[in-house]
């Protein structure tokens, strides 16, 4: 059995490659083509934590996969990653374990090559303005993704750490040369092409109501994944177009979503899965777009089943 450790996936890392990956995994999604049971969630108040359990299984890759996650909130405070986990993945003949993934390190890359489809799919080919709340693991992927298929020139970014966020900068600049800047001015979100949400916010980021956004903007939801978390406030659904990578998934477990459905603000049947949009003539690069997510364990098998052929092939 094959281990794979955070820096064996950095090394192996191709983000553009992956983003393709994903797209096919949106797509076989959206078309049930992968097995997804209902994943379990473990609540503790104890130490505000969650601990989730996830099966998949697809035909097509004839590949069994495992997931094991731990968001620990308090370890931010620790110094330690607030996501933790093994992804392990299983032929689909034999049964048998082929390889062991670090958990917190694949749903990052994972996420942000989500995120970075949808960003290829619905926003503006110009987009050069990027906006983002947040400044952990998942944040950098996003970023990195973003700037993979767009020509990123300017970065603001929202923190609540001064501290982190100086030290998320330094880890930005390596991939980045445009301009970051450290900001709490939501009025430069009416300058930005894309936003990216990407945090653990119970109450919505921004008032969408005192702000002039884009006709273009494009919002990349990456938090509340669960009913109590929200990053969107609900009326800016009034003027977007859905999209999720998981329609069934978002509306069971996204605080975004649920609340926008309870509040009138969007109805079941707008929301779009964002697989059903690839490889169709359909063109929303010139519209408000959001694309919420609350993951899947489909993009795990498939993003660890693409890192185990590319290790194994080469």
């Amino acid at each position: 059995m094959k281990t794979f450790k955070a820096e064996d996936l950095e090394k192996l890392l191709n983000m553009k490659k992956l983003i393709e990956v994903m797209k096919d995994a949106l797509f076989d999604l959206d078309r049930h083509n992968i097995i997804v049971p209902d994943r379990h969630h473990i609540l503790s108040s104890l130490h505000d934590s969650t601990y989730l359990f996830m099966p998949v299984y697809s035909e097509k890759l004839d590949k069994v996969g495992f997931k094991y996650v731990a968001v620990c909130n308090e370890n931010s405070n620790r110094g330690l990653p607030v996501i933790n986990g093994v992804v392990f993945l299983a032929d689909g003949k034999t049964g048998i374990v082929e390889a062991m993934f670090e958990g917190a390190k694949l749903t990052a890359l994972r996420t942000g090559a989500v995120g970075g489809a949808a960003i290829d799919i619905l926003a503006s080919d110009d987009a050069k303005v990027l906006s983002v709340f947040g400044t952990g693991a998942q944040a950098e992927t996003q970023i990195r993704a973003a700037i993979s298929v767009r020509k990123i020139e300017k970065i603001y970014l929202y923190y609540r750490n001064k501290d982190k966020a100086n030290r998320f900068v330094s880890i930005i600049k390596q991939y980045f040369s445009g301009d970051i800047i450290l900001t709490d001015n939501l009025r430069l979100l009416e300058e930005s092409d894309i936003i990216i949400a990407a945090t653990n916010s119970k109450h919505p980021l921004f008032e969408s109501g005192k702000l002039n956004l884009k006709e273009h903007v494009h919002i990349n939801a990456i938090g509340s994944f669960k009913p109590d978390m929200q990053e969107i406030d609900s009326n800016l659904y009034l003027i977007c177009s859905v999209f999720a990578d998981n329609k069934e998934g978002c509306i069971k477990e996204s605080g975004d979503i649920i609340l926008a459905l309870r509040n009138g603000r969007i109805k079941e049947d707008e929301i779009i899965n964002l697989g059903a949009v690839i490889n169709s003539n359909k063109d929303f690069k010139n519209k408000r777009t959001i694309f919420k997510s609350v993951g899947n364990a489909g993009f795990d098998l498939y993003s660890a089943y693409i890192f185990y052929k590319k290790e194994t092939v080469a």
